[in-house]
């Protein structure tokens, strides 16, 4: 039964290429996910697995049931879906309704990424010489990071700048948008790219690896949606830029794996396959496990979860723990999050509003421009399916500002595009409206 995630998500592959005969968003998803279930064959073949790497199961053969393999290729498709109706190739123009609102926003985020180079840049090259599984255990206990310690030296608005530093993570759209769509010069819009990794440095002083992936998978998703706006010039220059950067990259999570995976018995190798491609494997036994009377909402509303229950998912991990019987922060995919937190229905419901979510912003298919604010929506919604090959992405408070700022940002876009259609449809009938005001008097 393993088997079939792999040649279900080859086939939804093929058939999405072949609709368009492109490489689009959706094509990119679904391919994700190959290569998990790929993993996925691959680590049950070989025996790799066991719960140091975070798979629940240790020396078990597990039972890949007919019911929750159909859930986790459903589930999956139902939040993919909707973004086959993104046609790149067909996309003419991306407007900006609101340029002095998105521009302050713009210019919000790099102060916020400087502040983040400013607290954690003089620490990097000290930790990249040091243990990365000390300071990862040392994170799990509940060590304080060194540029957590310095940022409470701070004064206030500077803390809470750092404290909502995840919505840097937009930069990196907003720099595929200035450099590919307006063509400003790649001077003006490269610090968006720096600034846009400063996510990645605040992980490295945890030994993390999570941030460098999200950055690289939605780095690709940029690529993917931009991809008919990109010049040769913007294409050389993140050619340029992106292979040393790749390189640094993969040599800092080879480091981190395999200083973490040391003492496993099958290696640094078996390890990262395992943490690959256990999320199809661990979805099966959170159904076949889970506690149907356990409902939890901190992952899935984490800013309403604190300040009306004052509960966070960091905060209860250890006690939804030990009431499962098992460990619950592993990979089990975004649907996998949903259903051990909501059950199989509330599972089913969020995926089926995430996809309705999804058509409202993308509004209709084959649609030929967006707004900027459309853009940063779906770059943020499309970072749950694609990020969802490990876990639902924004479980915390400090990544939930994300969604919550391009939220904002795309409801402006709106709200302007209203006023904007009365203004011109006054000024197109004069007549028309006197007459509607002589009406409402």
């Amino acid at each position: 039964m393993y088997f079939v995630p792999l040649i279900y998500f080859s086939c939804l592959t093929y058939y999405l290429w072949s609709r368009h005969k492109v490489f689009d968003v959706a094509v990119y998803m679904s391919t994700l996910f190959t290569i998990t279930s790929l993993c996925c064959v691959l680590m049950v073949v070989g025996g790799f697995m066991s719960q140091n790497s975070g798979v629940l199961f240790d020396g078990w053969d597990p039972d890949f049931g007919i019911i929750p393999t159909i859930l986790y290729c459903g589930l999956i498709t139902v939040t993919i879906l909707p973004f086959s109706f993104i046609r790149p190739e067909k996309l003419e123009d991306i407007g900006n309704v609101h340029r002095w609102i998105v521009l302050g926003f713009t210019l919000f985020i790099v102060l916020q990424g400087v502040l983040m180079y400013y607290l954690v840049g003089e620490f990097v090259s000290d930790l990249l010489n040091g243990d990365f599984k000390f300071l990862k255990d040392s994170h799990y206990s509940g060590d304080i990071s060194p540029a957590d310690a310095k940022m409470l030296t701070l004064p206030g608005p500077l803390q809470a700048m750092f404290l909502l530093s995840f919505t840097t993570l937009l930069a990196l759209p907003l720099f595929f948008y200035y450099s590919c769509v307006e063509k400003r010069s790649l001077w003006l819009t490269s610090p968006l790219l720096l600034v846009s990794i400063s996510p990645i440095l605040r992980g490295v002083l945890m030994a993390d690896r999570t941030e460098i992936i999200h950055y690289g998978l939605m780095f690709f998703f940029c690529v993917v949606f931009f991809q008919h706006f990109i010049t040769k010039k913007v294409r050389n220059f993140l050619l340029a830029l992106g292979v040393p950067t790749l390189a640094i990259g993969m040599v800092y999570f080879i480091a981190v794996s395999a200083s973490r995976f040391e003492d496993d018995e099958e290696g640094a190798g078996g390890s990262v396959l395992e943490y690959a491609g256990q999320s199809y494997a661990n979805f099966c036994y959170f159904y076949d496990n889970h506690n149907p009377d356990l409902y939890y909402i901190e992952r899935e509303l984490p800013i309403i979860s604190y300040f009306l229950l004052d509960n966070q998912y960091v905060d209860t991990k250890e006690e939804r723990t030990a009431k499962e019987g098992f460990f619950v922060g592993v990979f089990a995919s975004h649907v996998g999050s949903w259903m051990l937190d909501l059950g199989v229905v509330g599972g089913i419901f969020l995926s089926l509003a995430f996809a309705g979510l999804c058509c409202v912003v993308i509004w209709r298919y084959d649609r030929t421009s967006f707004d900027v604010g459309d853009v940063l929506m779906l770059y943020t919604l499309g970072a749950v399916p694609t990020f969802g090959i490990f876990y639902y992405r924004y479980y915390s408070i400090a990544t939930a500002v994300v969604y919550v700022a391009a939220g904002a940002l795309y409801l402006c876009s709106k709200i302007d595009f209203v006023w904007k259609r009365d203004e011109v449809d006054t000024q197109m009938h004069p007549a028309d409206s006197e007459t509607s005001e002589l009406l409402q008097s």
